[in-house]
């Protein structure tokens, strides 16, 4: 097997390649700024180089042959068949379709465990794949694999899940001051947990819209905004730390369902003001959800203000970078805790965490501690590097963004995460030769105990860079995680792609 650490993937032949060498890898090699844009703009010597993608964006192989074994079994002629892990989720996709495009969907028992089939009209696909990325309420690589095989999930491998999921629940809780493992809920992706709290937000206040801080990940935004009728209310680079904003927004007579930030955000890298940002919700009985992804529960302790933290556990925790998962944790203190709990316990059985990953990622995730020290190190020694370097016009990193708010939360032992995002002198080009030069493995995703880096914008934004650029988000922004390589290592490789 290949080891990322001493060959990783960045070379022109690796095109396509499964990250890590993994049945269940989620995310795939793209090793050159060409083959960025030659993914987003479709083209077939990327698109069918692709081993696998990341799962809310590309359909696994196990998973694209569950959609066309369901379409065999159940779709009339010209329609079009996805599986979803449950009635509900699969519901969720029916009435997301309907709203956007008008047209109707059928559902149908795929027979196994809770798997629910959306049929509906070929021309309804791309709308319905929409509902499978945002909400994340995905069927797994692994989920799907036992499906076909169409035997029921053997006792003694839904008892390794329970017991896994038991495990999971006790590791994420010991890492927060507050909560206990009945506070901590599991999901099939980090996106799943994000959008069962909006659910769950918005039918408690279901005429205002939700608020977000800073500018956030690509489907935390899309979830509030194509989820709910009332949309989303986006403030994303504030100065104050959207306290001020936030205040204004509050006394011109307006109300919200929730407020969602991350801390801190992707790309970049920013953190909100939590402790100004929480008394005045607390005075309008509004939840603050905060996602703690990039710097994780174990260098920062958001509920010190948050009502709920979610965080994607396909990233750091696993590490491996071959399982899918998230988790919300909700903070037993607050006003909300009660029905949260509550709420969740039901969203949760809509998009569980599948007995088999539940067992990779306990057993990926033993050593979590460790990994997160090692890669706060790394990416500070990278940017220490990179802050001075001529060629670096632009960098984002924790410890100079919007630090006494990330200070703030910050555990007295954390550090500042794995991530920075770079833009270098010379616009596009240089980037451009840069990225292509970069010995470290290229892919999307981050978490992994080895370094990734990509063009963030170009992946996450391709049809809204002019939107993007407006809201601080430059086209030529290179997104870099920074794994537990030995740092003298590490920092030589970026040397080298520098003077390319």
């Amino acid at each position: 097997m290949r080891d990322p650490f001493t060959d990783p993937y960045c070379r022109p032949d690796d095109l396509g390649l499964a990250l890590p060498e993994s049945d269940h890898a989620v995310s795939v090699c793209l090793p050159r700024w060409d083959d960025v844009v030659g993914y987003e703009e479709g083209e077939d010597r990327v698109i069918e180089a692709m081993e696998c993608g990341y799962p809310r964006f590309v359909a696994h192989p196990y998973v694209a042959e569950l959609f066309l074994a369901a379409q065999e079994e159940y779709a009339k002629p010209e329609e079009s068949a996805l599986v979803f892990p449950s009635l509900a989720a699969a519901w969720r996709c029916a009435d997301y379709v309907k709203i956007r495009t008008g047209l109707s969907c059928r559902l149908e028992s795929y027979a196994w465990e809770n798997l629910t089939v959306v049929l509906l009209p070929e021309e309804g696909f791309d709308r319905a794949w929409k509902a499978w990325q945002h909400g994340g309420e995905i069927v797994s690589s692994r989920l799907a694999e036992s499906a076909l095989t169409d035997a029921p999930l053997p006792p003694e491998v839904a008892e390794a899940g329970d017991s896994a999921r038991a495990v999971v629940r006790e590791r994420i809780a010991g890492s927060h001051a507050k909560a206990g493992p009945a506070d901590v809920f599991l999901f099939a992706s980090g996106m799943a947990a994000i959008a069962a709290l909006h659910r769950v937000a918005v039918r408690r206040r279901p005429e205002a819209p939700t608020v977000q801080i800073e500018f956030p990940y690509l489907d935390s935004l899309k979830v509030q905004d194509q989820f709910h009728a009332a949309g989303a209310v986006e403030f994303s680079l504030p100065e104050s730390g959207g306290r001020a904003e936030l205040a204004s927004f509050f006394e011109s007579g307006h109300q919200a369902a929730a407020v969602f930030t991350e801390v801190p955000s992707n790309p970049l890298l920013r953190s909100p003001d939590l402790a100004g940002i929480a008394p005045l919700l607390r005075r309008r009985e509004t939840p603050l959800f905060v996602d703690d992804t990039v710097a994780t529960s174990w260098n920062v302790d958001v509920l010190r203000h948050a009502d709920a933290v979610t965080s994607s556990l396909t990233k750091t925790f696993s590490g491996e970078g071959d399982v899918a998962a998230g988790a919300v944790v909700v903070n037993p203190e607050s006003a909300f805790a009660d029905s949260l709990r509550e709420e969740l316990a039901v969203e949760e059985s809509a998009s569980p965490l599948f007995a088999r990953d539940a067992v990779v990622l306990e057993r990926n995730s033993r050593h979590v501690a460790e990994r997160v020290a090692a890669t706060d190190a790394n990416a500070l020694a990278l940017f220490e590097f990179l802050r001075t370097h001529p060629a670096i016009h632009r960098i984002w990193h924790p410890f100079e963004q919007c630090r006494e708010f990330y200070d703030g939360v910050r555990k007295e032992e954390g550090g500042y995460g794995g991530l920075l995002s770079v833009q270098l002198e010379g616009g596009e080009e240089r980037s451009r030769r840069f990225y292509d030069a970069l010995e470290i493995s290229k892919g999307p995703s981050l978490g992994t105990n080895f370094s990734l880096a990509c063009p963030y914008t170009l992946l996450a934004h391709y049809g809204e860079l002019d939107w993007a650029a407006e809201q601080g988000v430059p086209r030529d922004l290179v997104r870099i995680w920074a794994g537990v390589e030995e740092p003298d290592d590490l920092v030589e490789r970026f040397e080298r792609a520098l003077e390319a």
